[in-house]
């Protein structure tokens, strides 16, 4: 009897261990491979970028044929639209059955811009687990650079010096309490829990176009940051606010890092319990609004008005003032960020119709 049942039970391990799937994430094997789209919605005559990544976290783009409507794309991982309509998406690499996407190419009437989702890393200097986050956000943009990233660190379990009065506010009023959080346009929580380097969660949240435009102007003068923004709309809305964000970008400081490759985590920064020289993106360092953001009269949310605002701030000495930027959302009545543009010292964002 012992005979059979350790032949079965080899069996049962050995079709389980062959068996490749999204939930392999994090073994020492080659698996599966996942392929992903800079957008699957797309305007006519814009070009789409294809990424294909395994299980293992290894970019395996430049190794992959892509095919459009089963015919190979000569052009590789990039597709340039010229027709309207539906695609299929299909890649082969290795031995591999590869899961197809679809594609869809629209032209909108009237007046459109472009769209940008807010990236919302709470994370801390202290936290180890939180180097993800910022990877999540390199990779993104990689593929698709239509993301604003901010930046806010939790409260202080060691020291760290980027905790402030605004990142605190930011938290109460979200209710945040685990570290990493990423928020993808002020509402939708994306998991680390899998320790997953894939990105096309926040792919899917960038769209083709918005209604609301965001143009921004600034100037440095000695130590004060000030311009104004401009939002335009190109339909009705009701119950609009803003959130801007004073943010200082790359700042480096010691990070605590555990991805060193045990318990199914990838290994980032080459696994090095303490990263020396980490570069912060768009730490945020001051609110221009409530935390909680400010109304839009709705007077000024209508199709084809525009809402101007000035601003003025006066930035600190240890500040590195040619890194700092305002960062402007606006937000909708259930808070979601509906676009978001981010403007640097004596920069002139203009309104970006399409």
């Amino acid at each position: 009897m012992k005979k059979p049942l350790l032949l079965l039970l080899l069996f049962t391990f050995l079709l389980n261990s062959c068996a490749g799937s999204e939930s392999d994430e994090g073994r020492d094997v080659v698996t599966f491979v996942k392929l992903s789209a800079s957008e699957n919605l797309v305007l006519l005559g814009n070009s789409v970028k294809f990424n294909l990544v395994d299980n293992l976290n290894n970019d395996v783009t430049d190794k992959a044929t892509f095919y459009i409507n089963g015919k190979i794309n000569e052009s590789g991982p990039v597709f340039k639209t010229e027709h309207l309509g539906e695609y299929n998406i299909t890649a082969t690499y290795e031995k591999f059955t590869i899961k197809p996407l679809k594609l869809s190419v629209i032209k909108p009437e009237g007046t459109i811009y472009t769209h940008r989702i807010l990236y919302e890393d709470f994370t801390g200097t202290w936290c180890g687990n939180c180097p993800i986050a910022g990877e999540r956000f390199n990779r993104l943009i990689a593929q698709n650079d239509k993301a604003v990233i901010v930046g806010i660190h939790g409260p202080t379990v060691q020291a760290d010096p980027y905790t402030n009065e605004a990142s605190m506010a930011i938290i109460s009023d979200l209710k945040v309490t685990a570290y990493p959080t990423i928020l993808l346009n002020h509402t939708k929580n994306w998991s680390t829990a899998n320790f997953s380097l894939d990105v096309a969660f926040g792919l899917a949240e960038i769209k083709p176009y918005s209604r609301v435009g965001i143009g921004i102007t600034t100037k440095l003068d000695g130590n004060t940051l000030s311009g104004e923004y401009k939002i335009a709309f190109a339909q009705n809305y009701d119950n609009l606010k803003l959130i801007v964000y004073i943010v200082e970008d790359k700042i480096v400081y010691p990070q605590h890092n555990y991805f060193n490759g045990s318990g199914g985590k990838p290994i980032l920064y080459d696994g090095v319990p303490i990263i020396p020289n980490y570069e912060n993106h768009n730490v945020l360092r001051a609110l221009l609004t409530p935390a909680k953001g400010e109304n839009i009269p709705s007077t000024n949310t209508q199709n084809n008005t525009e809402y101007l605002k000035n601003f003025s701030y006066t930035i600190p000495a240890n500040f590195n003032k040619e890194n700092v930027k305002i960062i402007v959302a606006v937000l909708n009545g259930q808070n979601e960020v509906l676009n978001v543009r981010e403007a640097l010292p004596n920069t002139t964002n203009v309104l970006e119709a399409l």
